[in-house]
Order: structure tokens, then sequence, then C-alpha cells
């Protein structure tokens, strides 16, 4: 597995690595659902947004943009399932993907209504400060709508259902037999990487073909980091901004309901991918290994970036 799948394993399957709190998030799993999907967030590089069709059936999350290539990506626990011009890629891994950590509790739950349906609006705290706002549908349990909010109380990601429906028919169909041996988890995590940061507990850790993929989750939010001794590459077409960090630079990637953030290290590359707000993003990095600017990889960093 190339660094950059890692990632996109990474972000893909964090969805999962999630905490009960209150068992909203749980009963939301559960429901079944299609419905068109907006992403839109303001990020520290910009506004980033993306519309999707999106449904939840039999367990699994199925994503795709009608007309565009057709690319559909199932997911569910423990696989994932790519298929874009008839060529299907796949990852299959073990493990729980599950956390027992939750520094979230309820704050305030309202009786709204939302695309004319009845639905409960709920206040989610972390350590005393409102950091997210779930919109969920009454009759389904159905998450229909999530607002995260950075440090500062200003909104940061927006995902909302543009339309709802429990009819399934037009979910797109995608083979689920799925070939190869699943990734299974390292009994010795790499000695740089913390059991916990910023409230964030080390779940699972992969090994890749020259590193290591770690799951990390607070309960709500999630980010996988990856250390190897390949460069990391972003996908074409990003845009990429070159950030100057207390402890030193780092190339960061924004996309929509995600944040890309990667460096050298003394040792290694690191790369950490996430749904964080930047506030948490940046207290998360903060006690990962440091970016080096120091010997041979700095002056290749100075030489490549200025």
């Amino acid at each position: 597995m190339s660094p950059i799948t890692a990632l996109v394993l990474a972000l893909i399957m964090g969805s999962s690595v999630t905490a009960d709190v209150d068992g909203y998030l749980e009963r939301s799993a559960e429901a079944e659902f299609m419905g068109e999907q907006l992403i839109s967030c303001d990020t520290p590089d910009g506004s980033r947004s993306s519309v999707f069709s999106l449904a939840q059936v039999e367990g699994a999350a199925v994503a795709w943009v009608a007309g565009a290539d057709d690319t559909v990506v199932r997911m569910a626990p423990g696989s994932n399932v790519t298929v874009a011009h008839g060529e299907v890629e796949a990852a299959l891994i073990e493990g729980t993907l599950e956390t027992d950590a939750s520094v979230y509790n309820v704050g305030s739950t309202d009786e709204v209504e939302y695309l004319g349906r009845d639905a409960r609006e709920v206040t989610l705290l972390r350590e005393g400060e409102e950091r997210v706002v779930l919109t969920v549908d009454a009759a389904t349990d159905a998450i229909v709508r999530t607002v995260t909010l950075d440090g500062d109380g200003s909104r940061y990601c927006d995902r909302r259902l543009l339309s709802f429906t429990t009819d399934l028919s037009g979910v797109p169909s995608v083979d689920e037999t799925i070939e190869g041996v699943p990734s299974q988890p390292v009994e010795v995590v790499p000695e740089d990487l913390p059991d916990e940061a910023a409230g964030f507990e080390l779940v699972d850790t992969y090994e890749l073909e020259n590193g290591t993929l770690s799951y990390y989750s607070d309960g709500f939010f999630s980010a996988g980091v990856v250390l190897t001794s390949r460069p990391i590459s972003f996908p074409e077409g990003v845009d990429v901004s070159q950030v100057e960090g207390e402890r030193g630079r780092y190339r960061r990637s924004y996309q929509p309901g995600s944040v890309t953030l990667s460096w050298q290290s003394a040792g290694e590359n690191v790369a950490v991918i996430g749904d964080l707000p930047p506030d948490l993003l940046d207290a998360f990095v903060a006690e990962l290994p440091a970016p080096s600017t120091d010997g041979f990889f700095g002056r290749i960093w100075q030489r490549l970036f200025g």
C-alpha cells in the first residue's frame, strides 16, 4: 500500500472511528436512507465544497457523483471498495476501529424541522465548549446535518443533506466480493507516536510496505498518521500550501471535509489526514514528531520549497 493510498484509507475509515455519544452516532450508523449531500468548509486556505449522492444501506455507506466518470465508493466496517470506469480498487483491514475515548457530552437538544421532516438539533460539547451541532431525523435517527466549529466558535464545516428519502432503489450496486488478505493491527506501535495526543486516543496501527499507518480518535473527530521512509506526495490538481508553524514547516492541503498535513521529521516522513478543525489539528500535531530543519533533509526542503 502506497502512503497516499493509506491516507485515503485513513479518511474513509475515519468515519467509523467513533464512540457512542448518548447513542446518536451509533443509531445513525444503522439508519438507511439516500440523498444528495453538500460539504462546505471555511478553511485557513479558503473555502472548500463538494456535492455528491450518499446512501446508507445494510451497514454500508455508498457515495457517488451522478454522471461523473462512473465512480462509486462503498464503505463498510473493515473494507472500502472504489469502482471507477469498471475497474475495482479495494482495501481490507481488520480491527475494531472503535475507541472508548470520548471527550464529548451532549449539551442542548431542541426540536426542529429539516427538509420538511421532524428532527432534533443536538449540541456536542468538548471541554464545555460547543464543537458539533447534529441534526437528527426523528423518524429514522439518521444524522442529516453536521456542523463542526473551530475553537473560536466559528463554523468550520457544514455537512448537510439537500434531499432525503428512505427509497433506496436509486443506489448503484457495487460488487462486494473482495479478494486479498486483510491488513491486521500490529502489536508494536512506533515509539515516536504517543498513545494519546490532545484528547485523541491511538486506536490501531497497521503496517505499510515502508512504514505504518495509525488511527486516532477523540470519540467524534479522527485522524490517520503515516510514518514512512518514502516521500509523501499529494494527488495532482489539489492546492498545497507551505505552512510555517511554531516547530517548523509543513505542507498542507484542505479538501471538503478533510485536511492533509505532511512533513519530514528527524528520521522519517510524516503525514496526518483527518477531519479535525484547525485548532484541534494544531494541538494534535504539536504532540507528534517535530519537523526537521537541520541536516540533509533540511537542505533538501530548503532547495525544493524555499
